[in-house]
């Protein structure tokens, strides 16, 4: 039976997994221009080249994804009380071709399986780094 500090936790843990959802909807319904317009404001403002700008929107991609994944990684150990990398990997990956699918619905933007592997390798990076830390953690604890 879970106590009601541990029903809370829960409850902000998918909380925030809501809230990065509706962040990465928000940018991905963005227009084709309005998007176009942050990076060129980005650009000119830092300076940068076109090239680097691509690389810097592609790590965003990637970021937003291995965020989302800390976070229901969080969420679904709060709720079941063990890790569930897999079950991480894919409701995160199935929230990025959903996002993608989404775009296909919005001016100027498309649906691209290169943004989905992007998403889906930040995924993977966010379990594989919270599971490899769990891990060094229980060897640490056990040590003592």
């Amino acid at each position: 039976m879970k106590t009601k500090k541990q029903y809370f936790f829960i409850t902000v843990s998918w909380a925030l997994v809501a809230v990065c959802m509706a962040v990465i909807f928000a940018f991905s319904a963005q227009s084709g221009d309005t998007s176009q317009a942050v990076s060129d404001d980005l650009t000119t403002f830092l300076g940068l080249s076109l090239s680097v700008v691509r690389i810097i929107r592609k790590s965003a991609h990637f970021l937003e994804f291995t965020g989302l994944s800390v976070l229901i990684y969080n969420a679904l150990y709060r709720t079941f009380g063990t890790v569930k990398p897999l079950m991480t990997f894919i409701l995160t990956a199935a929230y990025a071709a959903t996002d993608e699918i989404h775009q296909l619905f919005v001016e100027g933007r498309a649906c691209r399986l290169f943004d989905l592997f992007i998403d889906s390798c930040g995924a993977a990076t966010g379990i594989a780094v919270l599971t490899l830390l769990i891990f060094v953690y229980k060897k640490l604890k056990s040590a003592h």
